[in-house]
């Protein structure tokens, strides 16, 4: 009944129209949202019970009948993990012919590939360009953007939002911030889509050099410290909004003007928080209602935040969370990319000099991230000799992780001590993030 009531509301009131989803996305009462997504998750349940191997299988192991489930809670320990996703084959998880693929970073042991259609990537891109006409992106609007165009997933949303908004767009990739920076005037930018980090290099350049009239910058990808996004709002003075997402999810959420949370995607996507503590944090868990090629049910994000409760002053009915706190496992999301313990590991296994007691420090001096090798050595190798082995190993086995650092979105620091020098328990830390939120 329920999804009957969507596709007749979609269809009437909304068809192609972004701006009457906006309007749908402040005026639609919670109770009904929640009928929504109660109503799309069984469905979704009774066919990837039929269509998808690993979700069926996983459901005879439980002896659960499909037609039974009405709730996240009815299945009771079934979640998809990155790890399946990473590890078993994609027909696992494929339920129809697909169109397109993305990846995930592949820094931690292969990459994470994720099939859609071309309705559905289209689609995703619908609810993003409702984020940005509500944060005052309009027909006439110069929108450059620089999210990595890879086997990535969010260049293609963004592109593809700002075309069913009407706007100009360029989707250019990564390049050096000086790249984009000596063409903002010749086309009149003024709407820059970046990570936070190669927004900080690009205001630099601004700082020193002279800015150009924005109306908004929209922040994605890795972490934007409020250091970072002070930073580049004062240089621009516009506006810094963040959106949130992955090429697991989609476009999960954005920001509004009051900067107090992420907006979800309440009607594509719903939303768990796993196990939460006294103050409500705890692992996000989502699945992904529209989409029928891969869906994903009870995918577990590994991101820690909670949901917040009062309602947001801007009036859309739809639940917001607070920006992330950490991770579950041990990535660490900065100006190098998704980092991994298992990268230190490889750049540092057959560097000379170097005990097996060693970590990797993330931290932020001023406007930078800083990643820092800290380092035992053995055996009299000089630092020099050794600096010039890892930086030659992180440019040959992870050059994307080495093109950051040429653009300037993160810097390289090395600390060497005695034997014994780097204190650690009983299960060492190879990866530390110590920067402040």
């Amino acid at each position: 009944m329920l999804g009957h009531a969507r596709q007749l509301i979609e269809r009437t009131l909304i068809g192609d129209s972004v701006p009457a989803l906006v309007r749908w996305g402040k005026h639609v009462p919670r109770s009904l949202i929640r009928g929504i997504q109660a109503d799309a998750f069984r469905g979704l349940v009774r066919y990837a019970a039929e269509h998808q191997k690993f979700f069926a299988r996983k459901l005879r192991e439980r002896g659960i009948d499909p037609k039974r489930v009405r709730r996240p809670e009815d299945l009771g320990g079934i979640f998809t993990t990155p790890e399946d996703l990473r590890t078993l084959p994609a027909d696992e998880f494929l339920c129809r012919e697909p169109e397109l693929v993305f990846e995930t970073t592949g820094t931690s042991g292969g990459p994470k590939r994720v099939y859609f259609s071309y309705e559905e990537l289209d689609f995703a891109a619908r609810y993003e360009a409702a984020g940005l006409y509500e944060n005052g992106v309009r027909p006439g609007a110069r929108v450059v953007c620089t999210f990595d165009a890879g086997y990535w997933i969010s260049s293609w949303v963004t592109f593809l939002a700002c075309k069913r908004l009407g706007v100009f767009c360029s989707a250019v990739g990564k390049p050096h911030p000086r790249e984009v920076y000596s063409r903002l005037s010749t086309y009149r930018y003024n709407v820059i889509a970046a990570d936070p980090t190669w927004l900080v290099s690009l205001s630099e350049i601004a700082e020193k050099e002279g800015t150009f009239p924005l109306r908004l910058i929209l922040a994605a990808g890795d972490r934007m410290t409020d250091v970072y996004r002070s930073y580049v709002e004062g240089v621009w003075k516009c506006p810094v909004l963040l959106a949130y997402g992955s090429t697991e999810q989609g476009g999960a959420g954005m920001e509004c003007l009051r900067k107090d949370g992420y907006h979800l995607d309440d009607f594509n996507i719903y939303f768990e928080i796993l196990d939460p503590d006294e103050n409500g944090y705890g692992e996000l868990v989502a699945t992904t209602l529209a989409r029928r090629t891969m869906p994903f049910i009870r995918y577990r994000v590994h991101d820690v935040t909670r949901f917040i409760e009062e309602p947001c002053p801007c009036g859309a009915t739809l639940r917001r969370i607070e920006r992330i706190k950490g991770r579950r496992d041990e990535m660490v999301v900065m100006g190098a990319g998704n980092m991994y313990p298992e990268i230190f590991e490889r750049v540092l296994h057959d560097v000379a000099g170097v005990s097996e007691n060693w970590q990797v420090a993330v931290r932020q001096e001023g406007l930078h991230d800083i990643l820092e090798f800290c380092l035992e050595l053995t055996n009299g190798t000089s630092t020099s000799k050794v600096e010039g082995a890892i930086q030659e190993n992180l440019k040959n086995l992870y050059p994307d992780v080495w093109a950051n650092c040429a653009c300037g979105m993160y810097r390289l620091a090395f600390r060497f001590l005695p034997p014994g020098g780097i204190e650690q328990g009983r299960k060492p830390r190879r990866l530390v993030d110590e920067r402040a939120t």
